[in-house]
């Protein structure tokens, strides 16, 4: 990266405090909850506001029998006003247009790679370098960097498939900058701070791989810990192993996740010899997440959930048209417990009954199996 990413906090900030002025992007304050349920945290924004997103349905023509338009391709090129910098020759940094969270940016690459085909090599060590990058940032402090300055924390995550709440075709990944207290906060943060069979945490092996899961969420996922002399080659061997896990998970919705686990290990020469096309879209949905000290995957076998029946008015009104409950569309950003509402109603719902938030977010991937599920 070039010397610039030496403060890419204050980069990022900069570059993000810019494009809010000159109207290049739209950002709205979102109402934030922060509710628990079994010792899981999760972080509630209610944000009418992305009601009047851009959705590939809205954009379709109203004759159903006439192809949708192609889509624009954002990333190429970037709009000038959102780009922060280049990462090698490979990829490049930008701002996201409707960010949630202030300096909510994207790792994209320089030329068009499907965003459904496997992560490369690459792509992960671009990553790495991004979390590694920001939280060494050590420059002396910006107005921009007083001003954002407790966001030292990075969590990233990518959406991949038609379930997965992915809307663009070309490859790009995803940050948003937390604070320390809030990265604290995850579960899956506090699930590696915890020991296995402490507060619902259940570790495995497969291969030389230790994997942890968290038994009291509800919908199945797998995590390793990523060392801070990780290599990029490493990296990517522990995310095929996540995305083995994944795929077996979906193709096998019953077996519980330690049987998982166990299954993986005894097949694992047959697992780690075979070789997953690059080139190839990866035959179902997922999301990733990753911090600097962990990454996890989460199989997806649906995008929208609902907290009330989807034929319910929701009260909102977008252009003087009433709109029915939207449901929540979860991405990668449901591994870090964070749920994004658009309507006060579905919120309302939520905040009434913290436990709702978990068993309609459990809807979203393949369940857990009650009689391993810890402590509820």
């Amino acid at each position: 990266m070039s010397a610039s990413t030496q403060s890419l906090r204050s980069l990022v900030f900069a570059t993000y405090k810019r494009a809010l002025k000159a109207g290049a992007l739209t950002f709205s304050e979102t109402e934030v909850h922060n509710i628990a349920h079994d010792g899981i945290n999760y972080q509630i924004r209610y944000a009418p506001n992305l009601l009047k997103k851009p959705t590939p349905a809205a954009s379709q023509s109203h004759n159903a029998s006439l192809p949708a338009p192609p889509k624009a391709n954002p990333f190429l090129p970037p709009n000038p006003a959102l780009y922060i910098a280049p990462l090698q020759s490979s990829h490049y940094l930008v701002l996201n247009k409707f960010p949630v969270i202030p300096g909510h940016f994207i790792l994209a690459t320089t030329g068009f790679e499907k965003q459904g085909c496997p992560l490369t090599t690459g792509d992960l060590e671009a990553a790495l370098s991004v979390l590694r990058d920001w939280e060494s940032d050590i420059s002396h402090q910006t107005d921009e960097q007083e001003e954002q300055g407790e966001y030292k924390s990075l969590y990233g995550f990518f959406n991949s498939g038609k379930a997965s709440g992915a809307s663009q075709p070309h490859r790009h990944l995803q940050f948003i900058p937390l604070t320390r207290l809030e990265v604290d906060g995850l579960w899956a943060k506090q699930m590696f701070d915890s020991n296995p069979s402490e507060n619902g945490v259940v570790e495995g092996k497969v291969g030389d791989l230790k994997i942890r899961y968290q038994s009291k969420v509800m919908y199945k996922h797998y995590f390793v810990r990523i060392n801070d002399d990780c290599k990029p080659e490493e990296l990517w061997k522990m995310y095929t192993t996540l995305l083995s896990l994944a795929e077996y998970s979906l193709s096998h919705p019953a077996t519980p996740a330690d049987a998982v686990l166990k299954e993986a290990d005894e097949r694992w020469d047959s697992i780690s010899t075979t070789q997953r096309l690059m080139d190839v879209d990866v035959p179902f949905s997922y999301n990733m997440a990753f911090t600097k000290g962990w990454m996890g995957i989460l199989p997806r076998t649906t995008e929208t959930v609902y907290v009330v029946d989807k034929e319910e008015n929701s009260g909102a009104v977008v252009d003087g048209v009433a709109i029915k409950c939207p449901g929540l569309n979860l991405n990668g950003t449901a591994l870090a417990g964070m749920t994004l509402i658009r309507t006060r109603k579905e919120m309302d719902v939520v905040l009434a009954d913290p436990g709702c938030i978990a068993r309609t977010v459990g809807g979203i991937g393949v369940s857990q199996q009650e009689t391993h599920r810890a402590s509820l």
